[in-house]
């Protein structure tokens, strides 16, 4: 009898041991997706700034919820901790959008939040975040942060330069991208004038090419497919201004390899600096490109 309830203590003692050995071993398991950012981030140098601009990242969806969301913030607090040019907050909450707290940071980034206009509901919220940018912050979204419901708030819109209006190229797809401004300090990142990726990609209503500048854009006529736009002029990443602020977006991030692509990490780096004021390059627009 006690042979048997000593069999018993040694049993559970040993199971006990290995599954204490196992969860240390899975909590010291690397994120593979972050594995990824960091090699890609092995290349992109560090910044040396006199003053790190602190900056809000928004990631809340309100709407259709990307699953690169996760990955997006993994990449931010990454490519911050890497090159120590921002210091990030992290927040899914409205409730962060009030005049008197945003007094501390230089620039907002919108990560994938859809529906913006279903979570700012109130117009004291609205107008903080407006006025934040107007009065000459920064502002940097990426993919669904054009998700605003036109014209249910038609004013974020018009800050951000378009609202997501459907994807007539898909996810899976890998689609051909011109490089309309190689020589912007965005686009320093690109080795070549036109590229394939594999990336959803918008059309947008309420989107003005005179009111903003165009750095990538689709090549629909190579894509096979056509959109709703009458001069197929689909931008992909844009800088514009908004009052005396700075706003920089880019459609890519749908899919989780966005976020460790080196040269869209670069890319997305030099917008969100550009945004704070930390690099020149116009915002003004450029013409519009002959329709094949």
């Amino acid at each position: 009898m006690e042979y048997d309830i000593f069999i018993k203590f040694c049993m559970i003692r040993t199971f006990t041991i290995l599954l204490c050995l196992g969860v240390t071993f899975l909590s010291a398991s690397p994120d593979p997706e972050l594995k990824k950012i960091e090699k890609a981030l092995q290349t992109v140098p560090i910044v040396k700034s006199q003053k790190v601009p602190q900056i809000l990242v928004y990631s809340k969806a309100s709407g259709f919820a990307h699953k690169s969301i996760p990955t997006g913030v993994k990449a931010l607090r990454a490519l911050a901790r890497k090159t120590g040019a921002f210091n990030p907050e992290f927040s899914q909450s409205v409730e962060d959008f009030t005049a008197e707290n945003l007094k501390k940071f230089d620039g907002l980034i919108f990560n994938n939040c859809t529906r913006v206009e279903k979570a700012f509901v109130s117009q004291k919220q609205r107008s903080a975040l407006l006025n934040f940018i107007r009065k000459g912050k920064g502002f940097s979204g990426f993919h669904g942060a054009s998700d605003a419901g036109m014209p249910k708030w038609e004013e974020y819109t018009n800050m951000i330069g378009g609202c997501f209006n459907g994807h007539p190229w898909n996810a899976g797809g890998t689609w051909p991208f011109k490089v309309e401004d190689s020589e912007h300090t965005l686009c320093k990142s690109f080795v070549s004038k036109s590229f394939r990726f594999s990336d959803e990609i918008y059309q947008y209503k309420g989107y003005d090419r005179k009111k903003l500048r165009v750095l990538i854009s689709l090549d629909s006529n190579q894509s096979g497919i056509s959109g709703k736009s009458p001069t197929q002029d689909y931008p992909v990443s844009w800088v514009k201004s908004y009052g005396k602020g700075r706003v920089f977006y880019s459609n890519f991030g749908h899919n989780k390899a966005t976020w460790w692509t080196p040269f869209l990490l670069e890319h997305f780096l030099a917008g969100i600096r550009w945004s704070v004021g930390e690099l020149d390059g116009p915002h003004e627009s450029l013409p519009q490109p002959p329709r094949l």
